[in-house]
């Protein structure tokens, strides 16, 4: 685990001035598809700082959400239409009108909602594109910066006690599995 972060810290850090333009469209990748977004933001905080990994993070994470929000909007709907129905699809932005920006910003502070599928869905219900970004940049701007940060403790944990950081990295990996896991054996029995 050790040289696997050793590893990880020496690429970045061998980009040089490129990773200041690679991290974001790690961000934006993550964002795009479902894949979790805490080792990279992690990474960010641990290459560059709480300040600047923060806005790297967030910028990335803004961009995957735009572009997931756009391609949704301009081709999801008939898709999707094809799989749930349009009766269901209706149904849908119903809710999502009646929820409005309130609900969409609430969505964006609760951890077990997907913030892929959020980006995806508020394109395929026709969320107002102003609506929708000015939610998302407000909503993920507290996780944006919680978990870079946590990147930054790591970094010098990870100085400090290497073994310590691994238990630990291992422990948050383990966790997050069992609890993706769990959701998924919820989801499927619902």
């Amino acid at each position: 685990m050790e040289a696997f972060m050793g590893n990880i810290e020496f690429w970045l850090g061998d980009l040089g001035a490129w990773a200041y333009l690679v991290a974001p469209f790690v961000m934006a990748a993550v964002a795009i598809f479902p894949i979790p977004a805490e080792a990279p933001a992690m990474a960010n905080g641990m290459l560059f700082g709480p300040l600047v990994g923060s806005l790297i993070t967030w910028t990335g994470a803004m961009l995957g959400a735009a572009i997931s929000y756009e391609i949704a909007r301009a081709a999801g709907r008939p898709i999707a239409g094809r799989f749930v129905g349009d009766e269901l699809l209706t149904r849908i932005d119903g809710a999502v009108d009646q929820a409005g920006w309130w609900g969409l910003l609430a969505l964006r502070f609760v951890p077990v909602a997907a913030f892929t599928a959020l980006n995806w869905g508020a394109g395929l219900c026709g969320v107002a594109r102003w609506r929708f970004l000015w939610t998302t940049g407000l909503g993920i701007a507290p996780g944006a910066i919680l978990f870079t940060t946590s990147g930054v403790g790591l970094s010098a944990l990870w100085r400090r006690s290497p073994s310590v950081a691994a238990a630990l990295v291992l422990g948050l990996f383990a966790v997050t599995m069992i609890w993706v896991l769990r959701r998924r054996r919820t989801e499927v029995v619902g």
